[in-house]
């Protein structure tokens, strides 16, 4: 499951335990199971954080939207199938899936200035009277 529409790249690195903290370098793209409280210092210099297990309101996913980063979580095997050390992209951008790339992938963002987009036409909302 991707989260937060964004896109991150940079090495992977695989931790099993918040001690291995020293590991992660700022901009690298997190790895693991799964996060608790205790990950937290460890998720704010974290580009991506990419787990095995979690959902839309698991612990990473949550700090992951507090600090702004792509995560994609509940991957059943990420930790199996990327290596540490590996230089992939993440992408939270293609809707509710999200994909991991092998590579330092290029990719444009362009910012869309939403006053300017016309409001759509609805229909007015029908409210019934209360029969009472």
């Amino acid at each position: 499951m991707g989260l937060g529409n964004k896109i991150a790249s940079g090495k992977a690195r695989i931790l099993h335990s918040p001690k291995e903290s020293d590991k992660l370098q700022k901009g690298e793209i997190l790895v693991t199971e799964r996060t608790n409280p205790d990950w937290n210092p460890i998720l704010k210099k974290a580009a991506g954080i990419v787990t095995n297990q979690g959902g839309r309101t698991s612990h990473a996913a949550i700090v992951a939207r507090e600090v702004g980063a792509a995560a994609i979580v509940g991957s059943n095997n990420a930790t199996e199938v990327i290596k540490d050390g590996q230089e992939i992209t993440i992408s939270c951008a293609e809707g509710d899936t999200g994909v991991v790339y092998d590579g330092l992938l290029e990719w444009n963002e362009t910012e869309v200035d939403l006053s300017t987009l016309a409001k759509p036409k609805t229909q007015p909302m029908l409210i019934l009277a209360d029969p009472d």
